[in-house]
């Protein structure tokens, strides 16, 4: 042991001893007329003074050897509960293997031990025998993470895994924050099993309404010689493409490539399964999901016209100008019993082309605008209706602009297009009225009508709107419609307000219809009202948003879900519902029902639950099935349909029988500078090899306080009395 004077004065204390030491020099002036004896016990006193400021101390210092830090982290998450060739799980042979090289390994590092499952949890030696595996897999940078947290960076990191987690996060990555080597040991079986895994998919992160696009995958067999694999792409129940392979080694990697074809906007959800018969006659299977999103790469619209107008002229400009539309547009300008004098086939004008619009091209299109056009006038056969009708079951967009030769009066009452319309079509082919007014905002908070920066600046907008022109009457309205306009006095038969703009969900589709063709002069507003000056873009644009998709207007949806759930019960969704404002519409206001489709399930039963709070509603599902789970919420608001949703998801049991991916746990540690090994062959001496040599280090082992001592007080004491005596006896006070 050896000892170091030490000193613990502050700043303060620093301060005040200088301060000492000044006052001694600058006495030394004064005191030179003094005999040599009194100015040398007036510097001691000084200088003590000085010395018992800086609190003086005294360490006593022993040596020792400082380790360099192994964090060993020890996945615990479900797969490591799997039993290996001799019967014994996994998570018990990682513990076995530490515990039996405790001592080798403490001999030359300072260990960190660490269960992982989802992040690290620290762990000492008397924990390991009551370690149980856990249903969340290991997530690399939670875990890399929590260990960072924990002390000082490791020198070394040994990870015991079977490389099964199923984290989103490659293992490689997450671990590669830690800034150290990691050492991977392979925890598995000895002997290599039969196996399919998926091991990488490829697919664009997003791909355009209708388009068709490449869907790889790399397929991996072992121990499958001979045996033949099926790949197949599913798009929820429907085969999208297969392939088949046949194994010619023990290890063969396939590549396997599909094309699929986006059919609607948002997420579409696709899962990859491989499957085959091993050499003992086990059917192996293996699956893995992939979505990828669909957006539209220009909305194309189809705007047919009865005749010329000012609605027609204003809105093909509007539509035709923005980039992001493909606008093919027909305006009628010879009805059929208009006279001429010379044949068809002179007329620089081309025929209706009715066939091509209504048949051919009607499915390539995203919204489909009717602008005071007369049905029975072209002597159409009833067939194109029923198409149109279709198209919108389908997940096409309507819109019906209404006039003079519109609605009852262009034929469209009894035919299958007024069923799908928001609202019932008037008795009487008079259905059209002239005249000014001014429309009255239904529904205020619905995001089509909030064209304002707060809901009272909306409404200022509105109301300084110049009046419409000429409007059409409807009979009624119909259920789950909701009106976003009304005329100001005009009623329905039944009483209720007339809908001048109303709007309705069909099948996948929408329906939006417009009672006048005059918000053409909204448009002129703007200019004698700044304010105005965007607002009949802002509302087109609105419109055509909704129609196609882009805005969702929704009154019961479901909160979005992973495609794959986590391996836990009960598994929970959130649904809300609105009103026709689209504010929260709570539970004792509507009847809501909710579907619930188990996989291999013939029909879907109904499932239980509960509102949180006002217009959120939370489902648990439990005693869950592995498969492909469908949710459908259907409610009803004063025995009328309000709206529906659907969703779906994936549950997997927590798998327990994962092959040991040694290819991942390679990767890991040649990403970071570490080794790889199967347990079973780990020996500690390769794994210390490594690490730093333990260093030499002087550590104060007790501290004493000098200044605490009270014999720097009678020090002091008696040199200030040696110098008043020797002041006395000599005359020099």
């Amino acid at each position: 042991m050896t000892e170091r004077l030490v000193f613990d004065a502050g700043v303060v204390d620093w301060a005040l001893a200088a301060a000492a030491l000044l006052v001694l020099a600058a006495s030394l002036r004064f005191l030179r007329a003094l005999p040599w004896p009194l100015r040398l016990l007036r510097a001691c006193s000084l200088a003590l003074l000085a010395a018992l400021l800086l609190r003086p101390a005294v360490d006593t210092l022993r040596e020792r050897s400082s380790k360099p830090r192994l964090a060993v982290l020890i996945d615990s998450g479900p797969s490591m509960r799997a039993l290996d060739d001799q019967g014994l799980a996994r998570l018990a042979r990682a513990v076995r293997w530490l515990k039996r090289h405790r001592s080798a390994l403490e001999a030359r590092a300072e260990l960190s031990l660490f269960a992982a499952a989802g992040g690290a949890r620290r762990v000492g030696f008397d924990e390991l025998d009551r370690l149980e595996s856990a249903s969340a897999s290991l997530e690399a940078g939670a875990a890399a993470a929590d260990v960072l947290d924990s002390g000082p960076p490791p020198a070394r990191v040994l990870l015991l895994s079977d490389g099964a987690s199923d984290s989103p996060e490659p293992l490689e990555g997450g671990l590669a924050r830690l800034g150290a080597p990691v050492d991977t040991a392979g925890v598995g079986p000895r002997r290599v099993r039969p196996a399919l895994a998926v091991s990488a998919v490829q697919a664009p992160d997003f791909v355009f309404l209708h388009g068709r696009f490449p869907v790889s995958a790399s397929v991996e067999a072992t121990e499958l010689a001979g045996a033949r694999v099926q790949v197949r792409l599913h798009k929820g129940d429907k085969l999208v493409g297969s392939a088949e392979f046949e194994a010619d080694k023990p290890f063969t990697v396939f590549q396997a490539s599909f094309t699929a074809e986006a059919g609607s906007l948002g997420r579409e959800s696709y899962r990859l399964s491989a499957s085959a018969v091993s050499p003992d006659g086990k059917t192996i299977e293996t699956a893995r999901g992939l979505r990828v999103e669909v957006i539209r790469q220009k909305t194309r619209i189809m705007y047919l016209a009865g005749r010329p107008s000012f609605e027609y002229s204003h809105l093909r400009e509007h539509l035709k100008s923005d980039p992001n539309h493909e606008l093919v547009s027909f305006v009628i300008l010879r009805n059929p019993e208009n006279f001429s004098p010379v044949p068809d086939s002179d007329l620089s004008l081309i025929p209706f082309p009715a066939q091509e619009i209504f048949v051919q091209s009607l499915f390539q299109f995203d919204l489909f605008i009717l602008e005071n056009f007369a049905y029975t006038r072209f002597s159409l056969p009833v067939s194109y209706l029923q198409s149109l009708r279709k198209f919108v079951q389908e997940g096409g967009a309507l819109l019906l602009i209404g006039g003079s030769n519109a609605f009852t009066k262009g034929g469209y009452q009894g035919t299958a297009l007024e069923d799908i319309l928001p609202a019932a079509l008037w008795p009487d082919a008079d259905d059209y009225r002239p005249g000014l007014f001014q429309p009255v905002v239904a529904a205020p908070s619905n995001p089509l009508m909030s064209l304002g920066e707060t809901p009272e600046a909306s409404a200022e907008l509105w109301k300084a709107l110049p009046p419409l022109d000429g409007w059409v009457r409807l009979a009624s309205l119909r259920p789950g419609a909701s009106v976003l306009l009304r005329h100001p006095s005009e009623k329905t038969p039944a009483g209720d307000p007339l809908p001048v703009v109303a709007l309705r969900e069909f099948g996948k589709g929408k329906v939006m219809i417009v009672g006048t063709e005059s918000s053409w002069r909204w448009k002129l507003a703007g200019g004698g009202d700044w304010r105005l000056a965007s607002f009949y873009s802002r509302f087109w644009n609105r419109a055509v948003e909704y129609l196609t998709g882009s805005l969702d207007l929704k009154k019961v949806k479901f909160s979005p879900l992973p495609d794959r759930m986590p391996p836990r019960e009960p598994a929970v969704a959130a649904l809300r519902t609105f009103d026709e404002h689209f504010r929260p519409l709570p539970g004792s206001e509507t009847d809501l029902r909710v579907l619930w489709t188990p996989p291999g399930a013939k029909a879907p039963r109904s499932t239980a639950f509960f509102e949180r709070e006002p217009g959120l509603f939370q489902v648990e599902l439990a005693d869950l099935a592995e498969g492909r789970h469908r949710l459908r919420a259907v409610a009803r608001r004063r025995g009328q349909p309000w709206g529906e949703d659907e969703t779906e998801f994936l549950w997997q049991k927590v798998k327990g029988d994962a092959p040991l991916d040694r290819k991942r746990l390679k990767a890991v540690a040649e990403r970071t500078g570490g080794r790889y090994a199967d347990l079973d062959r780990l020996e500690p001496s390769a794994l210390l090899e490594g690490l730093a040599p333990p260093k030499r280090e002087r550590l104060a082992s007790s501290r004493r306080a000098l200044w605490g001592s009270p014999a720097w007080l009678w020090t002091l004491c008696a040199l200030l009395f040696a110098e008043w005596f020797l002041r006395r006896r000599g005359g020099w006070l």
